[in-house]
């Protein structure tokens, strides 16, 4: 028996030093610890507190102190860059963009660049890169508004941790909610135990984690005081608890990203006048350790990081602390993004549907022929009839799946009417969709 028990032990061993390691449901594959300078075609706008983020097969550079309602695309098969048509509504800064269903979506963000009292941006913005279009969604309750956030997506729905109410002047927070596209509910979560802003959040496994920032107008001023505490939030048991061992070079501003079952911080702004952070410091949730990395190219603070294919992407941010504009592309590990494009999903509904007289009727709509969801702005009753019928499900601002569908629930008011009503749906911006309502 200790024979058999040790020539299986050596047959372990020898398997797990050849395979990959399996964690939380992610395979941790061996990493190439550099940054390779991309030298790209720069012909985009040298900004900071931007966001960066991938969307299909295109890298979207926007927001930002400078030039912040132009977007820039970056079609990494080809290595170019160009600008969107269309603008963002706002100047959106100090925010972590996230894709989503096909759009990118702006929560937790300053609308204005009046430093140092910036306005937080008071509703949700999706922009649908495949049809140029940004959305207004719906309003953030008033006393929830804030920009400098961390946003990140879990199991369907956001998560916005910190930010600032009033820009660099002491408003920072330690608030955290949760928004469900799909329903248009936003909800009051647990505070987490650092009042922090310039930061952004990152998810492994279960879990969230809010590291760096700081206390923007706080005692320390502008720049301080920075936090080293990782405040830490387990979707399972939905309680916030902090890490052992704090970031071990406290910075406001830095890129995080999840990589390789690793939080990985990289570069950022101190309390001192001088050069950006080009430092780089990973967590390992399996051990509670914090290693050194290879540091980046270019000190930068002020931009966001993209994960594509087995590389970490990031760009821009300013190269010292407070303002300063720079390009400079790089990737940790390896330069092999990856990116479908991104196709607009098509409603598909019928011409006219009979309505059920004095009772209620179910009408299907179908969100399909693309690769991304659909944003419904409004579903309402128009023509001269349309005091007869009152819609009984979700009229405004909520998502719908790509290749899903959802029903619109329809109750008729009278016995009898010969009035014309028109159902009207409003989706991805200006489309309208249009369903003739007939009494039997």
């Amino acid at each position: 028996m200790k024979k058999i028990d040790f020539s299986r032990n050596l047959l372990l061993r020898f398997v797990f030093c050849l395979a990959p390691i399996l964690i939380n449901g992610q395979t941790s594959k061996k990493i190439t610890d550099q940054w390779i300078d991309k030298d790209e075609d720069e012909n985009y706008t040298a900004r900071h507190e931007c966001s960066f983020v991938q969307a299909g097969d295109n890298f979207i550079l926007f927001g930002g102190r400078e030039s912040a309602q132009t977007l820039e695309l970056y079609n990494f098969k080809n290595n170019t860059w160009k600008k969107a048509t269309t603008k963002a509504p706002k100047e959106f800064n100090h925010f972590q963009a996230t894709l989503y269903q096909g759009f990118v979506w702006v929560i937790g963000a300053f609308k204005t660049n009046a430093f140092p009292k910036e306005t937080p941006e008071e509703a949700i913005w999706l922009y649908h890169p495949p049809t140029d279009k940004w959305i207004k969604g719906p309003e953030i309750p008033e006393n929830r508004r804030r920009g400098g956030a961390g946003l990140v997506v879990y199991n369907n729905a956001f998560y916005l941790i910190g930010g600032n109410t009033i820009g660099h002047n002491g408003g920072y927070v330690n608030w955290f909610d949760t928004y469900n596209p799909k329903t248009n509910t936003w909800t009051v979560l647990e505070n987490a135990s650092q009042k922090r802003d310039h930061f952004h959040a990152a998810v492994i496994g279960n879990t969230l984690y809010a590291a760096g920032g700081r206390k923007s107008g706080g005692e320390g001023g502008v720049f301080s005081p920075l936090i080293d505490v990782v405040d830490t939030y387990n979707f399972d048991t939905k309680t916030w608890s902090t890490l052992k061992n704090n970031l071990p070079t406290p910075r406001a501003a830095p890129g995080i990203m999840a990589f390789n079952n690793e939080l990985y911080v990289m570069g950022g702004e101190g309390e001192k006048k001088g050069p950006a952070f080009k430092i780089v410091e990973a967590y390992n949730p399996e051990t509670g350790i914090w290693t050194n990395k290879a540091p980046m190219l270019y000190p930068r603070h002020g931009s966001q990081a993209i994960l594509s294919g087995e590389g970490i992407y990031i760009a821009a941010g300013s190269p010292k602390r407070a303002g300063g504009r720079q390009l400079n592309m790089e990737v940790y590990n390896k330069d092999k993004p990856k990116g479908k494009p991104l196709i607009a999903s098509k409603l598909v509904t019928p011409k006219q549907i009979k309505v059920q007289t004095n009772g209620n009727t179910s009408i299907t709509v179908k969100n399909k022929k693309g690769n991304t969801g659909s944003f419904i702005s409004a579903i309402k009753i128009i023509g001269t009839g349309k005091d007869n019928y009152k819609i009984e499900s979700k009229t405004e601002h909520f998502l719908v799946d790509a290749n899903s569908t959802f029903n619109i629930e329809v109750k008729h008011l009278e016995k009898l009417s010969n009035k014309k009503a028109t159902l009207e749906i409003v989706y991805n911006g200006d489309i309208v969709k249009t369903i003739a309502l007939i009494t039997e």
